[in-house]
């Protein structure tokens, strides 16, 4: 069973997964995005995971996680960039989930660009991933930017957004 179903009652259950194919194939253009960019880009440092030792560096502390979806970049030794991914229906809780990541990457610099490409049933207007964005924007600031589109990105179009997100870092 998948949280997407409709009589789903929501958060990650035994015999359940937080992916289906949409939010798996979202999951897989960012990684492979962030591989070839990371390749590309060489005045960035790239991160998919922060390991023990980056987390006592930046944090003091090895207590959390932090793995976004398409990275963790820095530049001159500064996080400036963070890409993450969220396929939510109008059921589950993945835009909670999210709020982790987001809150220790404003630890790490508070003018990161935290970049979320939402999908989804919950990405229409007025859904939970809408009312994200907004709360996003009021609680962490406007450098967190949200893309929204009910229908799946493509993998062009997270290509062109990391791009222009990491041109103006």
């Amino acid at each position: 069973m998948s949280q997407r179903e409709s009589d789903f009652k929501g958060g990650i259950q035994n015999g359940t997964t937080a992916f289906d194919a949409e939010s798996k194939r979202l999951d897989v253009y960012l990684k492979e995005t962030y591989k070839s960019l990371k390749e590309e880009l060489t005045e960035f440092e790239c991160v998919s995971q922060f390991t023990k030792e980056m987390k006592l560096k930046y944090v003091g502390d090895d207590c959390f996680g932090f793995a976004p979806d398409g990275g963790a970049w820095f530049k001159n030794g500064e996080l400036v960039a963070v890409f993450e991914a969220k396929k939510q229906g109008e059921q589950g809780n993945a835009y909670e989930r999210w709020w982790d990541n987001a809150i220790t990457a404003k630890h790490l610099n508070e003018n990161v660009k935290y970049i979320t490409f939402c999908t989804g049933d919950g990405a229409a207007e007025g859904k939970c991933l809408d009312k994200l964005a907004r709360k996003a924007k009021i609680m962490l600031g406007e450098n967190f930017i949200t893309h929204l589109k009910v229908e799946p990105f493509t993998e062009q179009e997270v290509r062109d957004i990391m791009i222009e997100t990491l041109a103006g870092v």
